[in-house]
C-alpha cells in the first residue's frame, strides 16, 4: 500500500509539472504571437505614415508646376487630389485613402496651401496634414518682360518694347520709344517727345505717381492712363485718364518687395545641390543641347551659340552674352545671374528668360526675345529691345517652372 502511494504521488507530480509546462509553453506562445502582430502593427503603421507621407510629395510636386487646377481653385476651396489626378489608391504595400487640397490665401508672390493625406497599410492608417507656402508657383508672375527693382536706373534709355513693362520708381520714357505693352509704375512716368522721333504707347499706363510729358513732338498714347488722383494726370492727357482708388492702383503694381529675391544665399545653395549638372553641355553640330533640369556655374561665364532643349541656367557669378538662339519654338533658356549680365559687342539676338540680381548693361542694344529682370540698368543708355516670345514661356512654364518655385512647410500635424 505505502508502495502504491508513492507511486500515485509520483504520478500527480508528474501530471502537475506537465501541465506546468503546457502552460508555460502556451504562455510563451502567446506573448510570441503577440509580440509578432505588434511588430507587423508598428510596421504597418510605419508604412501607412511613408504613404500618407508620399501623398504630400504627390501634391507638392504636382504644384510647383501651377496646374491649372491650382490655378482655378478658389481660396478657401478644397480639391480631391486622389479623385482627379491620381489614377488608382493602390501605392507600394497599401493605399492612399485621403488627399484634399485646401488653397488658404493667395496673391502674386505666394500661394498658402493646406494639404491632408491618409495613408493605410492592412489595418493601420496614418493622417499627416500640412500647411505650406509656394513662393512663385506662377511663371507668369516673374517673367513679365521688363522689371526692373532699382528706381533711379531707367534715365536715358529708349524703350522698343513688345512687352509689359514695370518700374520701382520714376521712369523716363525718352523720345523715339515704342512700348506695345502696359506700363506699371510706382513713380512717375515722364514720357519725352522731343524733335527726335515720336513717343508712343499703345498699352496703358498705371502709375501711382502719376503721368506728365515733356517737348512739343509727337505723343501717341493708345491705351488709358490710369492714377489715384485726376490731377497726377496733365490736361493734354485727361480725355484718357481714368481715377481709381489707391489701393487699388497699388494692388495693379507690383512693389519692391515683390521683385523675386531667387538667387539669396540660401537659394544659391540650393540649387547647387539640386542641380543635374555642373557644366555647359558640349556643342554637338553646332548646337548646344540642353537636357530638361537645372545646370549650375561656379563663377562666370561667358555663352552664345544655338540651343536647343529647355533648361534653367543658375550662374553664381557674371554673364557675359553673345548671339544665343534657339534651335526650334518650343525650346526655352532661362539665365538667372547672381552678378551683372552684359552683352558682347557682337551680339543681336538673344532667345532667353534673363534675370540679374545684379545690373543689365544693355547699351550695346541687343534684341532679347523672352524677358528681362534685373535690379537696375548699368551703362551710359542705350536702346533696349524686349519682345515677349510667347512659344518660350509656354515651353519654360510646361517643362522648367517648378525650378523657380520654392515651398516652404510652415506647419506639419500627424
Amino acid at each position: 500500500m505505502i508502495l502504491r502511494d508513492i507511486k500515485g504521488q509520483s504520478m500527480l507530480v508528474v501530471m502537475v509539472l506537465i501541465l506546468a509546462s503546457f502552460l508555460l509553453c502556451s504562455a510563451v506562445l502567446v506573448m510570441g504571437t503577440n509580440a509578432r502582430k505588434i511588430a507587423a502593427f508598428e510596421a504597418n503603421q510605419d508604412k501607412a505614415y511613408y504613404i500618407a507621407e508620399a501623398g504630400v510629395e504627390k501634391v507638392l510636386a504636382d504644384a510647383k508646376n501651377g496646374p491649372v487646377w491650382l490655378r482655378n481653385l478658389r481660396i478657401g476651396s478644397e480639391y480631391n487630389f486622389l479623385a482627379n489626378n491620381l489614377s488608382g489608391k493602390d501605392y507600394g504595400e497599401g493605399a492612399f485613402e485621403h488627399i484634399i487640397v485646401k488653397k488658404l490665401s493667395e496673391d502674386k508672390k505666394h500661394t498658402a496651401l493646406e494639404i491632408e493625406c491618409r495613408g493605410k497599410c492592412g489595418s493601420s492608417i496614418k493622417r499627416i496634414k500640412v500647411n505650406v507656402i509656394l513662393e512663385n508657383v506662377y511663371p507668369e508672375n516673374l517673367f513679365r518682360g521688363l522689371w526692373l527693382a532699382d528706381d533711379s536706373s531707367a534715365a536715358d534709355n529708349v524703350f522698343n518694347l513688345a512687352a509689359d513693362s514695370y518700374f520701382a520708381g520714376d521712369v523716363m520714357i525718352n523720345s523715339g520709344s515704342h512700348i506695345t505693352g502696359n506700363i506699371y509704375c510706382r513713380g512717375l512716368v515722364c514720357l519725352q517727345c522731343e524733335d527726335g522721333g515720336a513717343t508712343e504707347i499703345d498699352g496703358d499706363i498705371y502709375a501711382l505717381g502719376g503721368v506728365d510729358f515733356t517737348g512739343a513732338g509727337q505723343l501717341s498714347i493708345k491705351g488709358s492712363i490710369y492714377v489715384d488722383d485726376i490731377n497726377k494726370a496733365p490736361d493734354e492727357l485727361r480725355d484718357i485718364t481714368i481715377v481709381l482708388s489707391a489701393g487699388g492702383l497699388a494692388a495693379k503694381i507690383p512693389d519692391a518687395a515683390e521683385f523675386p529675391a531667387l538667387l539669396s544665399a540660401g537659394r544659391l545653395a540650393w540649387y547647387q545641390k539640386n542641380a543635374g549638372f555642373s557644366q555647359l553641355p558640349l556643342v554637338d553640330s553646332a548646337v548646344m543641347a540642353f537636357q530638361n533640369g537645372i545646370y549650375f556655374i561656379n563663377g562666370d561665364c561667358a555663352l552664345s551659340g544655338i540651343y536647343s532643349g529647355n533648361a534653367l541656367l543658375v550662374v553664381d557669378g557674371s554673364v557675359t552674352l553673345g548671339n544665343l538662339i534657339k534651335s526650334a519654338g518650343a525650346d526655352s533658356l532661362a539665365i538667372l545671374a547672381a552678378g551683372p549680365v552684359s552683352f558682347a559687342a557682337d551680339s543681336g539676338d538673344i532667345d532667353a528668360l534673363l534675370y540679374s540680381a545684379g545690373q543689365v548693361n544693355c547699351s550695346d542694344g541687343p534684341d532679347i526675345r523672352g524677358s528681362m529682370l534685373a535690379a537696375g540698368l548699368a551703362g551710359p543708355g542705350g536702346t533696349i529691345n524686349i519682345s515677349y516670345d510667347r512659344d518660350m514661356f509656354n515651353s519654360f512654364r510646361d517643362s522648367s517652372s517648378w525650378t523657380t518655385c520654392f515651398v516652404r512647410v510652415t506647419r506639419w500635424n500627424e
